[in-house]
């Protein structure tokens, strides 16, 4: 049987299935930011918004606007359901699987030793990686096409970057210019501007030169100038303004409870986790709510910390000693490792996301398929061949995927079957018991929520007993009674401890001034929370105000010291909040502020600064500038009639 038989069946049958797959939860619920990234789409839609507001005021190097979109084509032809965006991801998924299987193809026919099997092999591939349940978290989690475009487009150029490869090889040179210089970049363009993530496209064509080619000598001019442009340059500048401007990258340490140090030691450990995960997949494992990875502190602590850089060390070793032997293993180990460049070294991020790996698994697999090359020609094997043995591999392999994916589907259907499993095998999950009890409480299940909270208030991690008693505080003012002066004096002493603010507790801090808006909050009331709450925020002296998690606490201070009348307060935080973020909407509540306080030129300051960097066409910002404009002019003393020249 030829194999390109096999593949005839085997690749369609693979996208439909992991159509028919999916297609059982993308009627699940929008989660986590979903809420907070989309709703510029919502507004817009709903006609509150223009166009051109939902790409945001960031800078280009941080605007993710083909993501955002492709999110308002996702709403304009099925609406602002989470159906229609779950539905794009699996479409974006499937052509993703598809430039995987023209990657394959490509790579295993440069390998000698697996040339002629390429066609089953990229077909394999293919399979598994649309099949493989660790994509289940992006794939059903409605933001997270931005990591899938990212990729998209990633994949895109590393084609590109093969196929240029073969022209150059042939002779023809013309065609490999147009795909090096001009082809390929606009995809990695396309992909930044999906997710920064594209940015090690050229780190994974790298990875490809090394395996794959050894014309290097013959065609040094025109590679030169490919990686001087786009790996060589790109470099020199990270590392200049990591040198000159540390803060802009390093600043964000500030946020976490962890340190830079912390997170180097930590991330060989969510590496060698994932391989695990991709090479063994534990389906009841996975999901959303992994803020429960333990943090490395040293070599020793915890003890797997030193065994798995040994590992990454030992395998990249043992790649790159079977370079010549097994060259799409080689590949394939550093397309992992250069995949994971972005989010799993030094950035100031959350340790471990399932979607981190959308791209490296291409690579990791394509590596898998590649110990093939390893295997002896002759094996002495009595009782089956090599071919039925990979067959039997193969199929088993694929199989379990296809059914760890099929059950991490059905979980993904609800909340409440996300919730339960987090809970189960992630039971130490802050979020995983914050949002158990947020969906507890909005049932009326206070006892619930209560057990819940209270659990995480015996926790041996300080920051969550610090946003455990900021939930239980806020589960008491939605009940309407309960003893939280007494909890919110512990929260004091605690703060005092810990000393920080960390983008934790301003989702903790967040939910209890909207809890806090409550008529009755048991013992205390709005006033009297944010009266303890400012001396967390004062308690955490040593931070720089310039710390995200800090100036947004004190924003959300002054807005509740606004709502219970107590102005002048409002306008202090605000006044700090706006110093250290420089938000526009932060500086036009300012100056509402010092209008109800009584500081009308401070007002009117605050105010021309702030509509400076609000739009012509930002019709929310207009309007709110309008309406602190209008009340400056209300509160303002009449000017004095003038005398008439004759009345002296």
């Amino acid at each position: 049987m030829k194999f390109t038989r096999a593949t005839s069946w085997l690749l369609p049958a693979a996208f439909v299935l992991t159509a028919a797959v999916y297609w059982l939860g993308l009627k699940g619920p929008f989660l986590f930011d979903d809420g907070y990234a989309l709703a510029p789409i919502s507004e817009w839609y709903r006609g509150e918004r223009i166009w051109q507001e939902v790409f945001g005021d960031g800078s280009l190097l941080l605007a993710r606007p083909l993501a955002m979109l492709s999110f308002m084509l996702t709403t304009w032809l099925g609406g602002p359901d989470s159906f229609s965006f779950k539905l794009g991801n699996l479409v974006v998924h499937l052509l993703c699987g598809l430039l995987v299987w023209r990657i394959g193809r490509q790579a295993f026919s440069l390998d000698q030793r697996l040339a002629r099997h390429s066609e089953l092999l990229a077909a394999l591939l293919t399979v598994f990686w649309l099949l493989h349940p660790l994509h289940v978290s992006t794939v059903l989690y409605s933001v997270q096409r931005m990591a899938q475009l990212s990729t998209l487009f990633t994949l895109a150029a590393v084609l590109l970057y093969l196929g240029a490869r073969r022209d150059l090889d042939a002779g023809t040179t013309r065609a490999a210019w147009a795909k090096l210089f001009v082809a390929l970049p606009l995809m990695v363009f396309a992909g930044l501007m999906s997710k920064q993530n594209a940015a090690v496209a050229p780190l994974l064509c790298l990875a490809c030169e090394l395996g794959y080619f050894r014309g290097w000598r013959t065609q040094r001019g025109t590679l030169s100038v490919f990686y001087g442009l786009f790996l060589l340059l790109p470099a020199v500048g990270a590392c200049l303004v990591l040198a000159l401007y540390p803060q802009k990258v390093l600043g964000g340490y500030a946020e976490w409870d962890f340190t830079l140090g912390q997170r180097l030691l930590t991330q060989p450990r969510a590496l060698m986790d994932y391989v695990g995960m991709l090479l063994f997949p534990r389906g009841p494992r996975m999901g959303l709510y992994t803020d429960d990875f333990a943090i490395s502190s040293s070599l020793t602590s915890p003890a797997t910390t030193w065994m798995a850089i040994v590992a990454l060390i030992g395998i990249s070793v043992g790649a790159i000693a079977l370079r010549k032997r097994a060259p799409s293993l080689f590949v394939g180990w550093f397309f992992f490792l250069g995949a994971h460049v972005v989010e799993s070294t030094f950035l100031p991020i959350e340790m471990y996301y399932e979607h981190r790996n959308y791209l490296p698994s291409v690579g990791l697999l394509i590596g898998l398929l590649g110990c093939v090359a390893l295997v002896p020609a002759n094996p002495p094997f009595n009782v089956l061949t090599p071919k039925q043995i990979g067959t039997l591999a193969a199929t088993g392999f694929a199989l379990v995927l296809t059914v760890a994916t099929f059950g991490r589907v059905l979980v993904w259907q609800s909340l409440d079957g996300i919730l339960v499993q987090a809970l189960r095998f992630h039971p130490n999950s802050l979020r995983a018991n914050f949002d158990a009890a947020d969906v507890a409480s909005a049932r009326g299940d206070y006892g619930t929520h209560e057990v819940l909270i209270r659990r995480l208030m015996e926790s041996q991690d300080p920051r969550s007993r610090q946003m455990a008693r900021f939930e239980l505080v806020a589960g008491n003012c939605r009940k309407g009674a309960g003893d939280n002066r007494l909890v919110l004096e512990d929260a004091v002493v605690e703060a005092k401890r810990l000393q920080r603010i960390t983008v934790f507790d301003t989702y903790a801090v967040t939910r209890l001034s909207n809890a806090s808006r409550k008529p009755t909050c048991g013992d205390v009331d709005r006033a009297a929370i944010a009266g303890y709450l400012r001396e967390v925020v004062d308690a955490a002296a040593a931070q720089p105000e310039s710390a995200t998690p800090k100036w947004f606490f004190r924003n959300l201070l002054s807005q509740m010291y606004a709502s219970v009348g107590q102005w002048p307060e409002a306008a202090h935080q605000a006044e700090r909040a706006w110093k250290a973020s420089g938000d526009k909407k932060i500086g036009v509540f300012l100056a509402r502020a010092y209008v109800h306080s009584g500081q009308l030129e401070d007002a009117r300051e605050v105010l021309a600064i702030a509509e400076t960097q609000i739009r012509p066409d930002d019709v929310q910002g207009q309007s709110a500038v309008a309406a602190v404009r209008k009340l400056i002019d209300e509160r303002s003393p009449e000017p004095s009639p003038k005398a008439h020249p004759g009345s002296a």
